[in-house]
């Protein structure tokens, strides 16, 4: 099909102010950067795209127009206008079929509270959900008009990084997670029952929301410095696994997916989106308690082959998922003719 003359807007009605050139800074987190990563897969197919958020000054990039939302010209009829969370943003703009792209497992109480309900039955958009799990968890009452799974996934620059598969990294994990999500169970489990096995192990976290003290030093729990994008790629490079129990607000979990893109196993319990992320002994090991969970650490940091034969099998499966793929199902949903309101 030739999409020469489609048009798609993507709406962020956060006060956040950026375009494509701040993919590897600090200003933007996952949501926006996965919606860039869509928004410029959508024009190397042929799609016209604007995307609108708090930018005061018309800027291209890569082939996306940006521009601040209050400059949207209702006259243009878009085929697709996409917004992320906030369905009021719908009433900025003419489309033809609309998406909510959603980033949170929003209840419904949380849903009347944010003024969604009133926006949802003027505009009967269908709600974008990134994961079974969060599919299930959208209700009815706050999905009326019907809800579809499309990935995310990450920067093709994680993609382009050339793995050494018998590349052997010192006896280290991180825990990458920029919030602190069960973080403490995290630590308890490496004090208690992974550190005590060999005191050459070293776990690196990310500084937030924690007090580091001597304790942690003591224990071989370090800081990690957060840098660019391509800074964080060279850093995760030189572990041996993700370590990351998981946690129910997890919704796609972008950093087990760049992770598991790196060739890095993911240690977890699968809680939230994870066991979706996660292929036990593919890609990593879904445990079900603390035992495990240091077990499988244990044997990643202490086992040398064990570790190398899984860092080979998940270099042989880390192009199975791309921008192209996940591009072509919002195109197959929304620009082709079907039943837009039909669930997954």
């Amino acid at each position: 099909m030739n999409y020469k003359n489609k048009k798609i807007i993507i709406i962020d009605n956060s006060n956040l102010s950026y375009t494509g050139e701040d993919i590897d800074g600090k200003i933007i987190r996952g949501t926006e950067t996965s919606l860039i990563l869509l928004a410029e897969q959508f024009y190397r197919i042929g799609i016209n795209v604007d995307y609108c958020n708090c930018l005061d000054t018309e800027k291209i990039v890569n082939g996306v127009i940006y521009f601040n939302k209050n400059k949207i010209d209702k006259k243009i009829n878009y085929d697709l206008a996409i917004v992320i969370s906030d369905a009021n943003m719908f009433s900025l703009v003419t489309a033809k079929k609309k998406a909510v792209f959603s980033n949170s497992n929003q209840p419904i109480e949380k849903f009347i509270r944010k003024r969604q309900l009133i926006p949802f039955l003027k505009f009967k958009p269908t709600l974008v959900t990134l994961c079974d799990y969060q599919f299930k968890k959208r209700s009815f009452f706050t999905s009326f008009y019907g809800k579809k799974t499309i990935p995310i996934t990450v920067d093709p620059k994680f993609l382009n990084v050339d793995i050494d598969e018998n590349f052997l990294p010192e006896k280290k994990v991180v825990y990458n997670i920029r919030s602190n999500r069960n973080l403490d169970h995290l630590l308890k489990i490496w004090i208690e029952k992974i550190f005590p096995k060999n005191n050459n192990f070293k776990l690196y976290i990310t500084p937030n929301l924690i007090e580091y003290n001597d304790s942690h030093l003591k224990n071989n729990i370090f800081l990690r410095k957060i840098g660019s994008r391509n800074e964080m790629i060279n850093e995760l490079k030189d572990y041996r696994a993700l370590t990351y129990i998981g946690h129910k607000s997890d919704i796609f979990t972008l950093t087990a997916e760049e992770a598991i893109k790196l060739c890095l196993p993911v240690v977890t319990f699968g809680i939230g989106s994870l066991k979706e992320r996660v292929q036990h002994l593919e890609t990593g090991f879904i445990v079900k308690n603390d035992q495990e969970f240091a077990d499988y650490t244990i044997k990643l940091l202490s086992d040398d082959e064990f570790y190398l034969n899984l860092k080979r099998k998940m270099k042989s499966k880390r192009n199975e998922n791309n921008w192209g793929f996940i591009a072509n199902e919002w195109i197959d949903y929304f620009l082709n003719e079907k039943n837009f309101n039909i669930e997954k």
